[in-house]
Parts: C-alpha cells; sequence; structure tokens
C-alpha cells in the first residue's frame, strides 16, 4: 500500500491540520494491516497524486507484487 507522505495543503488552524495527519496516517496502518503479510510504503516526496509525483517508486511497487506473484519467496515483509 502507498500513503502519501505530504500533507494536503490547507488554510485551517495548524493544529488541526496537524490532527487530521495523525488521524490519516492512523487510518492508513489499519487499512495496510487488514491484508496480512502486506507493505505499507509511505511516498515521503508526494502528496496525493504519488503516480505523477513519485512514479518510479510506484512502477517499482508494481514490479515487486507482480515478482512477489511468481516467486512467492521474493516478498520481504517488515
Amino acid at each position: 500500500m502507498l500513503t502519501r507522505g505530504r500533507p494536503d495543503e490547507s488554510g485551517s488552524d495548524p493544529r488541526l491540520v496537524e490532527a487530521d495527519e495523525r488521524l490519516w496516517r492512523t487510518l492508513q496502518a489499519e487499512i495496510a494491516a487488514l491484508v496480512p503479510e502486506s507493505r505499507h510504503v509511505i511516498a515521503k516526496q508526494s502528496g496525493h497524486d504519488i503516480h505523477h509525483e513519485q512514479p518510479d517508486l510506484v512502477i517499482n511497487t508494481i514490479r515487486e507484487v507482480v515478482e512477489a506473484v511468481r516467486d512467492p519467496g521474493t516478498w520481504k515483509t517488515p
């Protein structure tokens, strides 16, 4: 699972933005945990459009998943 690393920009109170980010990260981690042996990767240089901002990360992640389907021994989880 890929998750954006940069928070969405908003004109809101910084305390609310920080609270929203904590909740966002918690919920993303909970979603990732629903799939046994999943990986949760934070795209640190991206906002919502990871595929535009870090296309190599997306491509490499897809390749790793395809390789793991072909050869499950290649899949390493933290």
